[in-house]
């Protein structure tokens, strides 16, 4: 019976797992390790999965730890969904085929971290999801299996993108397995990462998701579908009644729209109390607001009916913030 490791963390390796297996495939172990706290499965869910399964369970942060190089020599193949660090040769070797890798992005281009919300602020028009062979030492490169793709828009948003690839990479890796079984030397096409194309993502912190308003609607709007739930959103900040606040903001779109009124960059617009929309000023064009929310708040709001006024702008000059504060140190 073909047979399989699984290695790695996210509720897509949960998922490939519990698929692969219901579907006949023999699994021989789990090897996961310590997850962010937004993951929706975590190492526990993993432990209790091989419990159930009755098969070896580690949770590690090398594959050099004791013992699991026993349960992946007698295995024809694993499945990896975001391991910690390069796998080497030596470690793909251990396996009949060697280890299939779920990976966002049409290789060999978007290698690396964050590759879908690079997608999006990219502007890109599909978002591609590869089950490759890795190679040892080296990163999202080799023999892709299998590839399947889903068409993003303007209203496409981060938390869709991850939706989608709930029930996708599960069935990928289905249809990868049962194409290397027949044939262990199928593939579609050879990502290499000194192709012309290749270029790689690096990872994106919190930080990155900082609304400048002098730039484009179109890229603000990007920002904002790119850094959403699950993740923590993109940002700005909003001075009100004296005290900044910090506003994240989940919901947006481009207002189609050439004004000739003069405003800056950050000035709130309109109010609408109707769609719950307020529109601000970006650098060239307008962007509308739907789904807001403070930080010290615990629900979002639709700013178009909470706020009442004009006389508002979002974003607060460094220099401006440093002022009230050295004011504040002063007078203590």
């Amino acid at each position: 019976m073909f047979s399989f490791v699984a290695i790695g963390r996210s509720k897509w390796l949960y998922d490939s797992i519990c698929t692969l297996v219901s579907n006949g495939y023999r699994i021989n172990g789990i090897i996961t390790s310590s997850t962010p706290q937004e993951y929706r499965k975590r190492e526990e869910d993993f432990e209790l999965l091989a419990k159930k399964l009755k098969v070896p369970f580690f949770k590690v942060n090398s594959l050099e730890e004791r013992n699991i190089e026993k349960i992946c020599r007698c295995c024809d193949v694993a499945i990896s969904v975001n391991w910690v660090s390069v796998i080497q040769k030596k470690h793909i070797d251990w396996f009949n085929i060697g280890i299939l890798n779920a990976h966002f992005g049409d290789l060999p281009r978007y290698r690396g971290n964050a590759c879908p919300n690079w997608a999006i602020l990219s502007g890109e028009k599909e978002i591609f999801l590869s089950i490759h062979l890795m190679e040892g030492g080296k990163l999202d490169c080799g023999r892709v299996i299998v590839q399947k793709k889903i068409g993003i828009d303007t209203n496409v948003y981060i938390e869709d993108i991850y939706a989608w690839a709930e029930e996708a990479i599960p069935q990928a890796f289905l249809e990868a397995v049962k194409r290397i079984e027949v044939d262990p030397d199928y593939y579609i096409k050879y990502a290499d990462i000194k192709d012309d194309a290749s270029f790689r993502c690096f990872p994106r912190l919190p930080v990155d998701g900082f609304i400048d308003w002098t730039k484009s609607a179109v890229y603000a709007d990007r920002l904002i579908k790119a850094s959403g739930p699950p993740l923590e959103g993109a940002y700005t900040y909003h001075e009100v009644e004296g005290k900044i606040r910090k506003l994240y903001i989940y919901k947006s779109r481009v207002v189609e729209i050439e004004s000739k009124d003069l405003a800056m960059p950050g000035q709130i617009l309109k109010n609408d109390v109707l769609s719950g929309e307020s529109w601000v000023r970006c650098g060239d064009d307008v962007l509308s607001l739907s789904e807001c929310k403070y930080s010290d708040e615990n629900e979002p709001f639709a700013p178009g009916k909470r706020w009442k006024s004009i006389r508002m702008r979002l974003g607060v000059r460094p220099e401006d913030w440093l002022w009230k504060i050295w004011k504040v140190m002063e007078n203590a």
